[in-house]
């Protein structure tokens, strides 16, 4: 079974991707087309969360792995394990794909039809591409607010190397509990 998504963006009226996938095909194969078809960086950050009847992210399916194991958390599963045909369907067809993590800047995903493979097509492939992508990283000074970050505070003169005699200034050897000892034969006449 083949599903065809419907990608938009928020930021930008114009951008539409189609996209083919094979419902057997994993999230991090749907994530690197969309990667090529915006013409972005596939390094950075990204994930997909499924959306709720009320709106709310679901679950979230992320490029990397970042349960622990004592961690009972499930709500994150790693894009390379996802199946597409697990956390979409006709029931629920949206999801958002996060781009930019920074600025939670993000893709609408919706599934848009489902229907059988064509048997010489490859899988997945961008069936529409119309318009450009927004940037994909937005850095801006809007964007340090509330990072309680003073960039006046930060000292731009170079710091001291601390030297040896620095380091054991630190310490205080004023230690008079206990024995002292000159050499190991001190030490093993207590024992």
């Amino acid at each position: 079974m083949i599903f065809k998504f419907k990608i938009t963006s928020p930021e930008v009226d114009n951008f539409v991707r189609e996209i083919e996938i094979d419902h057997e095909q994993t999230y991090l194969e749907f994530h690197n087309l969309i990667q090529e078809s915006a013409g972005y960086d596939n390094s950075q950050m990204a994930s997909f969360y499924q959306i709720g009847n009320d709106g709310q992210r679901g679950i979230e399916i992320a490029l990397f792995e970042m349960n622990t194991e004592e961690d009972d958390d499930m709500n994150v599963v790693p894009m390379d394990v996802a199946m597409m045909r697990e956390f979409v369907s006709k029931e629920n067809p949206e999801l958002i794909y996060v781009f930019d993590f920074f600025s939670d800047r993000f893709f609408n995903v919706e599934l848009i039809e489902t229907g059988k493979s064509k048997a010489k097509t490859k899988y997945p492939k961008c069936s529409l591409s119309k318009g450009d992508a927004p940037e994909q990283i937005k850095m801006d000074a809007e964007n340090f607010d509330g990072l309680g970050l003073d960039l006046g505070e930060l000292d731009a003169a170079p710091k001291k190397e601390k030297t040896a005699d620095d380091y054991l200034a630190d310490f205080d050897d004023d230690f008079n509990e206990g024995p002292e000892f000159e050499s190991l034969d001190d030490y093993e006449d207590i024992l």
